[in-house]
């Protein structure tokens, strides 16, 4: 298994992530009486424009077929921004299963949303510099937040992680035992990704959702990059 922190492929996957994350007009459900508002921040993750299915079959560009067992990354510094510019910041971390309902919700004072902002990765002040020990246990960055999500045998967090199974053989029926692992993470491919959403002003006891998309087929094969399962897992 190769462990790409610094590799081209590691950086096409985050700017994978910045192509294929389309912020949506927000989705606003009747108001609750509350004293905050509801932020909550979606991924639906598709290959092409189906939805992602894990463990399902899917092929690459040469026809190779391939399943995705494990998709995890960390999120961070999701702030939204006013029309002055101000900025209200909602979570600092959020570790997300692109499997299992990738929904960051926070409750937060009223703002007038006309920004949004979040990072991908851990920044690099955290990032190698704290110990996973020093985190509650509910804290993503924890030893046990993290679930695995940092090198046993480098300093550092695990950005993003791709696990999943293929076939080298060229076989149309055999199955798919060997294995693909992408685990990508250095303070080089930190990135800050900026939405320009519908200008919004939240409510008291207001709750509001914004869309995003990620398209993992473009993790495999994109404008700019190809991955080869044969060379690069």
């Amino acid at each position: 298994m190769k462990k790409m922190f610094t590799s081209g492929w590691a950086l096409l996957l985050f700017l994978t992530c910045v192509q294929c994350n389309r912020c949506k007009d927000p989705v606003v459900d009747p108001p609750s009486p509350h004293t905050t508002a509801q932020y909550h921040f979606h991924w639906n993750t598709v290959f092409d424009d189906q939805d992602l299915v894990q463990g399902q079959t899917y092929y690459d560009y040469l026809n190779r077929r391939f399943l995705i067992e494990d998709l995890r990354g960390y999120v961070s510094q999701i702030k939204v921004y006013n029309e002055l510019d101000s900025a209200l910041v909602l979570k600092d971390y959020a570790l997300l299963n692109w499997f299992t309902d990738p929904t960051i919700s926070v409750n937060a004072p009223p703002w007038k949303v006309t920004k949004i902002e979040f990072s991908l990765g851990v920044p690099s002040d955290v990032n190698t510099s704290t110990d996973p020990t020093t985190y509650a246990n509910s804290h993503p960055l924890s030893v046990a937040g993290s679930s695995g999500m940092f090198w046993t045998w480098n300093t550092g967090y695990i950005f993003y992680m791709l696990n999943g199974k293929t076939d080298l053989s060229g076989s149309t029926s055999a199955p798919l035992i060997d294995p693909l692992a992408y685990h990508c993470g250095d303070d080089t491919l930190f990135r800050t990704l900026t939405f320009y959403p519908t200008p919004i002003e939240t409510q008291l006891g207001g709750s509001y959702t914004w869309n995003f998309e990620f398209n993992a087929r473009k993790c495999f094969l994109n404008d700019t990059d190809t991955l080869h399962f044969d060379t690069e897992y």
